[in-house]
């Protein structure tokens, strides 16, 4: 009685720590590459450089299904963040906090900066 009791627990110890492993590997997924994620990583990283505190982490849509993105946040002082990119290469990074540019450059100078 005792083992099938020890045998149960085992099995559900490992499914917790397979479904733990595809949650983790879901969140890294944006990570690969995609377009929208480097552009709301490059606002963070700005935000974060500036001392910037967050409410709400922007959060990035394509305009019109072509390569423009803007993303939306929220400054802990209620504060609004807009933020333009573009998924091209050499795009431009504009972070603007309730209409006062904080930063405009290169998105991969910020990339590479924060990589560092």
């Amino acid at each position: 009685m005792r083992s099938g009791r020890v045998a149960r627990a085992g099995v559900l110890i490992l499914a917790a720590g397979l479904l733990t492993g595809c949650s983790q590997f879901a969140a890294l997924a944006p990570v690969g590459g995609n377009g929208l994620a480097e552009v709301r990583f490059g606002a963070i990283d700005v935000l974060q450089e500036k001392g910037i505190d967050v409410l709400s982490a922007p959060v990035c849509v394509s305009v019109d299904a072509g390569p423009a993105v803007t993303c939306t946040g929220t400054t802990i002082d209620g504060r609004n963040i807009a933020v333009t990119s573009s998924t091209i290469a050499g795009a431009e990074l504009e972070v603007v906090i309730d209409g006062k540019t904080l930063f405009r450059g290169r998105l991969s100078d910020v990339l590479d900066q924060a990589a560092r």
